[in-house]
């Protein structure tokens, strides 16, 4: 269960950081209103994860190696999160706008295969050796095959960057459904995080009552 953690975390925490990359890119040189709506989508789970995390109050301290294969299973996650964006991006790109053309000789889609023959095993792999292996040099070995995902991994970063770029170039928001949507989303990060904490809060309160 804390390999599944840790792996979620590394995505979530690379997914968030290239959200923030598209946001700032479409202010810049893309549709500012499309910006703005993404801006206020990531604003959605960011509250929820802080509600969640004021409320969380129980703290564990685990040795230091195992935050170290935390940290390094963590990675995978990050380099998984490179690769959707550049499978998302080339989706666009590719299928929805017809301005770019997939350079792996495997053609789109059957590119992807050749990234999950690589990102398949290596995940499998980095797992037994951080998790199912408790000794030191499994930590060891695991450390350069996290080094090579990441290269693996920035790759794909890099690829979904340009891909993004086109969406940037040909993306815009229509003018009749801006407000709309803008109106949506706000009520939506009010509603959720106000619901969540509802959530929380609840069963304390019902436990207050019974011992009453």
């Amino acid at each position: 269960m804390g390999s599944l953690k840790s792996l979620a975390q590394g995505f979530l925490v690379a997914t968030g950081l290239i959200w923030i990359f598209n946001i700032a890119a479409l202010i810049l040189r893309g549709d500012a209103w499309l910006g703005l709506m993404y801006l206020l989508i990531l604003l959605i789970p960011a509250s929820s994860i802080t509600i969640l995390k004021l409320k969380n109050t129980k703290h564990t301290s685990p040795d230091d190696s195992h935050k170290w294969r935390n940290l390094l299973f963590s990675f995978q996650g990050v380099a998984l999160a490179f690769w959707m964006f550049d499978i998302i991006t080339t989706f666009y790109a590719i299928n929805v706008t017809s301005l770019a053309i997939e350079l792996n000789p495997l053609g789109w889609p059957w590119g992807i295969l050749g990234a999950f023959a690589f990102y398949g095993p290596t995940l499998v792999f980095s797992y037994v050796l951080l998790f199912k292996m408790k000794a030191k040099v499994s930590l060891c070995v695991a450390l350069p095959l996290t080094l090579i995902t990441l290269g693996m991994g920035t790759m794909n970063l890099v690829a979904g960057a340009q891909n993004f770029q086109v969406f940037v170039d040909t993306a815009a928001l229509a003018t009749g459904t801006r407000y709309g949507l803008l109106a949506l989303i706000v009520s939506v990060n009010l509603v959720v995080p106000l619901a969540l904490k509802r959530m929380v809060v609840s069963p304390k309160s019902n436990l207050n009552l019974n011992k009453t």
